[in-house]
């Protein structure tokens, strides 16, 4: 018999050798390194986009670690709080004391039940900034477990400063709005049903329809005036049509006159008029004689009778006095002389509208008025104009 051989090899790879890859240590800390570096970039970048994004939105992030007691806040809520993050006190009872005192019992409630019940809480409230300005915040957070399961409270505070003044806005202007146009509304509906007897006389029914032409004309006045009060002013809503306004230079003294004409002075009483013929003020013709038929009426019912308007001419600024000789106006109604429905009204006379209206085209025009008493009596409003 023949012998038997084996074809087994030692090996099962002799036939096919292959190298095995090895990395030395050193190109493996690099390769490590550069992963680590590269980590860290982006973190570095999606920060910086965060805190752009917070900047843009105008909200801040906070993180509350309740064990630690260690309060910490992103460099734009520090700039929504009024505070350089170096000065930051990092404390709890820091972060509340900052909190407007009418608000601070709510916003301690929240954070803290939200911690004992690890739950979220959203609440709106008002921040006392360093400087003393009040801010309105929308604040919400939610709980995160720690390391060993203790809670930390993250969450985020809002600027809604803009949005509660406008809600302010409203509520106030809708409120007194429904108030001055309430009495002529009234006396117009009472003068409908006289004027529906058929029995009344010629003279009872002349009498009726001049009640009628002048709280029609009160109401058109009225609704023109608020109109103009939302379309002007820099807290209403954005929802709210502008009023276009284009300034061009505008002739003064014939303004003047035209107003004088609009709003003619009571029996016995004056307006004088010393303007210069060529005095000229950037503002809108027809708003610029509204303003002057305004402050003339303001005269007729507040002031004294007879009026004196004008005028000085400065290198790039012309101002325009508007004297009276009445009495001159109580100190308390100093404070709120320009705004809307201030508390000065004569009753039956007014709508507590003109000042204020005459304020906001002054701001629109890009100038500006003000108030002071005469030397001896009476009132003065002083208009500052850009020349043209």
């Amino acid at each position: 018999m023949g012998e038997a051989r084996s074809t087994q090899k030692d090996s099962p790879h002799e036939d096919y050798p292959y190298e095995t890859e090895s990395h030395s240590p050193e190109l493996h800390n690099a390769e490590s390194h550069n992963a680590e570096a590269d980590t860290q970039a982006r973190l570095h970048r999606v920060e910086r986009q965060f805190a752009e994004i917070q900047r843009l939105v105008n909200f801040g992030s906070w993180e509350w670690d309740v064990a630690t007691d260690v309060v910490t806040l992103s460099d734009e809520l520090c700039r929504i709080f009024g505070v350089e993050p170096s000065e930051l006190e990092q404390t709890y009872e820091a972060f509340i004391r900052r909190i407007h005192p009418d608000d601070r019992d709510v916003v301690d409630d929240a954070m803290k039940r939200a911690s004992a019940d690890r739950a979220s809480f959203a609440v709106d409230h008002r921040l006392v900034r360093s400087d003393g300005d009040i801010r309105w915040l929308h604040s919400r957070g939610n709980i995160f477990a720690g390391e060993h399961g203790e809670p930390n409270l993250y969450g985020v505070a809002i600027d809604i400063t803009d949005r509660r003044r406008s809600e302010q806005f409203l509520r106030e202007f809708i409120g007194n709005a429904a108030h001055a146009l309430g009495t002529p509304s009234a006396v117009i509906v009472q003068v409908a049903h006289v004027l529906a007897d058929s029995s009344l006389g010629t003279a009872d029914r002349e009498a009726a329809m001049g009640a009628l032409a002048r709280q029609s004309t009160r109401l058109r006045e009225l609704s023109t005036n608020l109109f103009d009060l939302v379309a002007l002013d820099k807290d209403a809503p954005s929802v709210m049509f502008g009023l276009s306004m284009m300034l061009r230079p505008v002739p003064l003294a014939d303004t003047v006159r035209k107003a004088a004409v609009a709003s003619p002075p009571a029996k016995d009483a004056t307006i004088t008029i010393d303007i210069a013929a060529d005095i000229t003020v950037l503002a809108e013709p027809i708003e610029l004689e509204r303003v002057f038929v305004h402050l003339f009426d303001n005269a007729q019912i507040y002031g004294g009778p007879n009026v004196s308007v004008t005028a000085n001419r400065m290198a790039d600024e012309v101002s325009v006095d508007v004297r009276d000789d009445g009495p001159g106006l109580p100190n308390e109604y100093l404070p709120d002389l320009f705004a809307p429905f201030a508390k000065r009204r004569v009753a039956g006379q007014g709508s507590g509208l003109g000042l204020a209206v005459v304020h906001r085209l002054m701001e629109a025009f890009g100038g500006a008025i003000s108030y002071r008493s005469g030397e001896s009596h009476g009132s003065v409003f002083t208009l500052r104009f850009s020349a043209d």
